[in-house]
């Protein structure tokens, strides 16, 4: 780190000489084996005690001599003399750390800073001195040492690697030493409890006070993020058990809240299996990041379906409903008879595309090897459920067209309670008059394709 004003001058004889000039002509003081001390009127050497010339305060140790480029402790406070013996007001010192203050610290050399009476900025209660200087701010300790690394909220340096959790700020060592703000740190730490690395890197957030941001969910740059109480930027799952909510914060490179769609492997609690094997599931979650679980939802003008664990699922699935409402949905639906055999009031046939979409429209979809065709509304709620009724010449239950048997040319369809008469491909045949089958059956059929005359008019009659 650097700083203005870096000094550990030793004083020349030229420079003592020289300290004369800077003494008024009047001042008791005397030169006295090259140094200087100060006489009071009784002629006596003045010791432990400050003076003043010009402006300038110089203090005087036991001995009466003046004291020069010494880091001074007086009546609580610390100072700093300069090589001329002056007090330095206003400025940065990186000083070796002298044996009075009796740490581990001792020895070392470390920046202080005086203010403009000259004393050195430090903690003096419970919180740690912070110090606007120069647009930055600083941490300093009980001795005016400046702190950096990590700092606890009391003024102390974090010494235990594993303590980092209960610090508060940090320091930029790297840097001219002035606290984090408004600003990320991307930091390995030691943290035991870490089943996949002893020794992670995590991310933390300082704000404007320089505090780090704990045991919240906070927005930067638009983004949100959440802490735990550590300090750390959450990733991957977190889990809100009150709500039982699940929330998803990406990968430890980028660990931001992920709203809308995105995919990611399942976490453990939900799907251990997949979790396990690092096989990805789309989500969907809303503006506060919660996923969307154990629902049909529309998104975008389209409908989806959730599983329980939050799963976009995909598919020809029977919806369940109870009073109206949503309740849950089938396997994924491989039988003709099962479609043919749905409660309309109670379940809804939907088609979920590969892309999680509810299919509308019409559209082909292979059962036990067979191709039918389907059509899907394209309004309602959800949109997408099979279409029940009589639509471009064609029948529909369920969504599933109804049509004559393979081979056959013609078949009988029931709907309604009425008799249709519908070819290979579901087209109804309207005002038929003695049209054949492949088993040489004949049929009539009126203006609505309703059978008026063949074998199953026969059987009804």
């Amino acid at each position: 780190m650097r700083k203005k004003n870096f000094c550990l001058a030793v004083l020349s004889a030229s420079a003592v000489l020289a300290l004369g000039a800077s003494f008024s002509s009047f001042a008791a003081w005397k030169s006295v084996n090259s140094e200087w001390v100060y006489t009071d009127n009784n002629g006596n050497n003045v010791t432990s005690a400050w003076r003043t010339d010009n402006g300038e305060s110089y203090y005087l140790g036991e001995d009466g001599y003046m004291i020069r480029n010494t880091l001074l402790e007086d009546n609580g406070n610390y100072y700093y003399l300069r090589n001329g013996g002056q007090m330095l007001k206003n400025g940065w010192r990186f000083l070796e750390n002298p044996s009075w203050q009796g740490d581990d610290k001792v020895g070392d050399a470390s920046w202080y800073y005086f203010d403009n009476n000259g004393r050195a900025l430090r903690t003096t209660g419970d919180s740690v001195k912070i110090a606007d200087i120069g647009g930055k701010k600083y941490a300093f300790d009980m001795y005016g040492r400046m702190l950096t690394g990590w700092i606890t909220a009391a003024g102390e340096n974090i010494s235990d690697d594993s303590d980092w959790a209960t610090a508060t700020y940090y320091g930029d060592a790297e840097g001219d030493g002035s606290l984090v703000t408004n600003a990320w740190v991307y930091i390995s730490v030691k943290d035991d409890d870490n089943e996949d690395d002893e020794e992670p890197t995590y991310h933390f957030y300082f704000a404007s006070n320089g505090k780090k941001t704990v045991s919240t969910e906070k927005t930067i740059g638009n983004v949100k993020y959440t802490f735990d109480d550590r300090g750390v930027a959450q990733d991957s799952w977190v889990h809100d058990s009150n709500k039982d909510t699940w929330k998803y914060y990406g990968n430890e490179d980028e660990p931001k809240l992920h709203t809308g769609w995105f995919e990611a492997v399942p976490p453990k609690d939900l799907n251990s299996s997949d979790h396990e094997s690092d096989t990805t599931h789309w989500y969907y979650a809303n503006s506060k990041g919660e996923i969307t679980r154990k629902e049909c939802k529309t998104i975008d003008g389209k409908s989806y379906l959730f599983n329980n664990e939050g799963e976009m699922v995909t598919g020809l699935r029977i919806l369940y409903y109870e009073d109206g409402k949503y309740t849950s949905y089938s396997g994924e639906v491989d039988s003709v008879d099962t479609i043919k055999n749905m409660n309309s009031n109670t379940q809804k046939l939907v088609y979920f595309e590969s892309s999680g979409a509810a299919k509308t429209g019409t559209t082909t979809i292979s059962l036990d090897g067979t191709s039918y065709t389907f059509s899907f509304r394209s309004n309602g709620s959800p949109r997408g459920v099979g279409e029940t009724g009589i639509s471009d010449g064609y029948i529909y239950v369920n969504g599933l067209r109804l049509t004559a048997d393979e081979d056959s040319k013609y078949g009988v369809v029931t709907y309604k309670d009425a008799q249709y008469l519908v070819n290979e491909k579901g087209t109804i045949q309207k005002n038929k008059k003695n049209i054949k089958d492949a088993d040489d059956n004949y049929y009539c059929t009126d203006k609505s394709g309703i059978v008026t005359y063949g074998p199953e008019a026969d059987k009804k009659s």
